[in-house]
């Protein structure tokens, strides 16, 4: 008869991680205690994961994509690269994934209902456009979930996202350390939490280098392509008071901000600097390239997938909330 990775851990008095790391052959054990797994796994029975992925082969996890405002969450490369990482790490453990959209303004009761009718073992919940209040129709459902992209204070669940306050401080601070005083903000108009969360990093570097945080240089523009861009176009025609730099709430409003700039002749770093967020494609696109803050999407995806398998299978019951590091990535859209 076989043994289970947490039976194994539970004879040898290791955490259940150790052991699977050993198993896995991942880096960060000793070889001592690699040893001593690897053994006692042959002397028990213990039979590799080909198995369960064959037990897990009718198990389907639904990843949910809740539209609230259509403005953030749409079909661009942040979210595919997003759900690529989910559909990888699905098939790499045997699980089926199906996608599904709920949408905010059609009844919303009625489309959770609809889940219950499913087949679903575990859910993902896409809450980039949520807000605390749309929460517990899904704490009722009883189906292990994670919520990906989002997180607020007072819902008390499991949730995967990138650290938005750490990677708008450090692009804020990168614009401060090259001598910008004026530093302006793209705000978007639409306020999820990711977006609040980054307003917070920019004022906490502006407080740090001992900028005024009351400025006329904040301007709020819709995060749409076409949108963004007239936005910033209605700003520049009225003749405003202008920073030496700006950083923008993600790279689509950055890069409508450099069309907008060189309609007006604004050149693009050398009257005024851009930094941007998320590393989407169309940053290697604009003219001059755009500087931003690299998300690792398809890691974004991967990790809320495997949250969600320890949630199916029991282990580490207790919530957790997993945040992403960003970084740096540097271009010409700075002087």
């Amino acid at each position: 008869m076989s043994i289970s990775a947490k039976e194994l851990a539970e004879k040898l008095n290791l955490s259940q991680a150790t052991v699977s790391m050993v198993l896995n052959n991942k880096p960060g054990i000793s070889e001592q205690t690699r040893k001593i797994v690897m053994d006692a796994a042959a002397d028990y029975g213990y039979q590799s994961s080909k198995k369960q992925l064959q037990k897990n082969v009718n198990k389907t996890i639904q990843f949910i994509i809740y539209k609230k405002y259509g403005t953030v969450v749409s079909d661009t490369p942040f979210f595919s690269q997003v759900t690529e990482g989910i559909n990888y790490q699905c098939s790499k453990n045997g699980y089926r994934l199906q996608i599904s959209y709920l949408y905010d303004n059609e009844d919303k009761k009625e489309q959770v209902e609809d889940l219950k009718r499913m087949n679903i073992d575990g859910i993902l919940l896409l809450g980039t456009e949520m807000t605390p209040k749309d929460y517990p129709l899904f704490q009722n459902l009883k189906i292990p979930f994670v919520i990906l992209d989002s997180y607020f204070d007072d819902i008390n669940c499991d949730a995967v996202l990138i650290n938005n306050v750490q990677g708008a401080y450090l692009a804020t601070e990168y614009l401060a350390v090259r001598g910008h005083k004026k530093i302006g903000y793209l705000r978007s108009n639409t306020r999820i939490s990711n977006f609040e969360e980054r307003e917070d990093g920019y004022y906490k570097s502006l407080r740090r280098n001992n900028i005024p945080t009351s400025h006329p240089y904040v301007v709020n523009i819709t995060p749409t392509t076409e949108q963004a861009y007239l936005d910033i176009c209605g700003y520049l025609k009225t003749n405003p008071a202008f920073p030496t730099a700006f950083f923008a709430d993600n790279d689509i409003i950055a890069a409508a901000a450099i069309r907008a700039f060189k309609e007006y002749n604004i050149k693009v770093p050398e009257q005024i600097s851009i930094i941007g967020f998320d590393d989407m494609p169309i940053c290697q696109f604009t003219d001059p390239t755009l500087t931003t803050m690299y998300v690792p999407k398809q890691r974004l995806g991967a990790l809320a997938v495997d949250r969600l398998l320890d949630r199916m299978n029991g282990a580490n019951t207790e919530n957790i909330k997993i945040e992403l590091a960003v970084k740096l990535i540097e271009r010409n859209s700075v002087k």
